[in-house]
């Protein structure tokens, strides 16, 4: 292996996993913990949050996807200490994300009934949503902007930062939520509303905090408002052509998986009751999953942006073992911690039955998308391989659609088959990122060697 040293690409993968793990894991506690809260208020209020949240996970599916554009280009720079091209992505970025944000706060805010409507023909889980929808949409400006910000810090090796956030807004979160949701300390008894009203003001903590954080104390980029008025046409025009098949890859698999929570909530509400919980179990899983796919994708863009072309594919066959072990030991967790997670719902028998034949069933998926993800999101995606990881992922994605639907409304078998026909997409995309990798025509430099500098003015500290 071309200058590969196993014990620094050890210290370096899980340096940025763990912390990246723990982000992801706070955030799908803070849903597990809403589900919690609001189980106690019955199965309407779980399905009528969990529906209203598709719009937002569509939103930040789309958000993944246009700072995806800027760290695969960020990350590359990174390797060649290009501040400047660092910089300038991130004015990009920020600008772009904050659009969306507006555009999806306006939908939520001005349809609400017709976006839970999607989902559900269930009225009474509609007239439960609505006002959860439309308080929540005050959020998704901060998190553009903090989503924008902590990912790019994360191109450069900063993630520390990202975890100590999340965990002072799952604190923030649970806290607003048992206050408003139960009605607490002299606080009103808002229920379904009160859950959005504390997760509107855990999002308000963390920009906060991540503005302070880069105004007073991030030292590697040095990012300053002034930047974000500066437009560089080359870059912008980099970012769409590598961004471009992140941001579509993302939105078209956000989509497809909102398609997949369509097919089983018109199966029933207690399908949706019972998907929610096993998917929160598979959602907080998946942590170290996107861990490691994050990692991968700054380890394996600095490199290439260093040009060391033989070192990368040395670097991505180790990869490939770690997602292995990975996969199998998230497999196992899942299947051990079922019951304990399960019993702490407020649920009828036969959904409680149903959960847990759903998380089995995610089970076997999260081993295959261990290696699926990793390697799209990680490995193909830092490499600038981002059309290739476009066509592959949303290609199986959408192919399985038709037969999880075929299957629940022609032929209405068990709705556990149906989720598991619906996941079909993840072993297949395993074995065509294998054959991938072992080609080596994933490997693309996408850095330029000049970039105009900013003016002086704007790089005071």
């Amino acid at each position: 292996m071309d200058g590969f040293d196993k014990k620094a690409f050890q210290k370096t993968l899980w340096r940025l996993t763990l912390p990246i793990a723990l982000q992801s894991l706070i955030s799908y506690s803070v849903n597990l913990t809403d589900t919690v809260m609001l189980g106690s208020l019955g199965e309407t209020a779980i399905s009528a949050t969990t529906l209203a949240n598709q719009l937002f996970f569509i939103f930040t599916i789309a958000c993944v996807g246009i700072t995806g554009g800027g760290i695969v280009l960020s990350s590359q720079y990174w390797g060649q200490n290009n501040l400047t091209a660092i910089r300038k992505i991130m004015s990009i970025t920020l600008r772009i994300a904050v659009s969306a944000a507006v555009i999806f706060s306006a939908v939520a805010l001005l349809f609400p009934a017709q976006v839970i409507g999607i989902y559900t023909r269930d009225q009474a889980v509609i007239e439960a949503g609505i006002d959860y929808l439309r308080i929540i949409a005050v959020s998704y400006v901060f998190y553009a902007v903090t989503h924008t910000l902590l990912t790019l810090l994360r191109s450069v090796e900063t993630v520390r930062i990202s975890a100590w956030i999340h965990v002072l807004s799952f604190v923030t979160n649970v806290f607003f939520n048992y206050l408003f949701i139960f009605g607490k300390w002299g606080a009103p008894r808002l229920g379904i509303a009160g859950a959005a009203i504390g997760t509107v003001i855990a999002r308000g903590v963390e920009i906060v905090v991540v503005l302070v954080y880069m105004l007073a104390f991030e030292r590697k980029i040095r990012y300053r408002p002034a930047m974000v008025r500066f437009w560089d046409k080359l870059l912008f025009r980099d970012m769409v052509q590598y961004g471009l098949p992140v941001l579509l890859n993302e939105t078209l698999w956000a989509i497809g998986i909102s398609i997949h929570a369509a097919i089983l909530g018109r199966i029933g509400s207690d399908v949706v009751a019972a998907n929610s919980i096993a998917f929160v179990v598979y959602q907080m899983t998946t942590s170290i999953i996107l861990g490691n796919a994050n990692a991968s994708a700054v380890i394996i863009g600095k490199i290439i942006g260093q040009k060391n072309f033989a070192l990368a594919q040395a670097t991505a066959n180790r990869l490939r073992l770690v997602y292995f072990y990975v996969g199998l030991g998230c497999a196992l967790f899942m299947v051990l911690v079922r019951r304990p997670v399960i019993s702490l719902y407020n649920i009828q028998e036969a959904t409680r039955q149903m959960a847990s034949q759903l998380i089995l069933v995610y089970a076997v998926i999260i081993f295959f998308m261990s290696f699926a993800c990793s390697f799209l999101m990680g490995i193909f995606r830092g490499s600038g391989d981002t059309r290739f990881a476009l066509i592959t992922d949303i290609s199986c994605l959408w192919s399985a659609i038709p037969i999880g639907a075929a299957a629940a409304f022609l032929f209405h078998v068990n709705p556990v088959i149906v989720c598991g026909l619906l996941r079909l997409d993840m072993p297949l995309k395993a074995l065509i990122c294998l054959i991938r990798l072992k080609s080596g025509k994933w490997i693309r430099n996408v850095t330029r060697d000049e970039v105009e500098p900013l003016p002086p003015e704007t790089c005071a500290p």
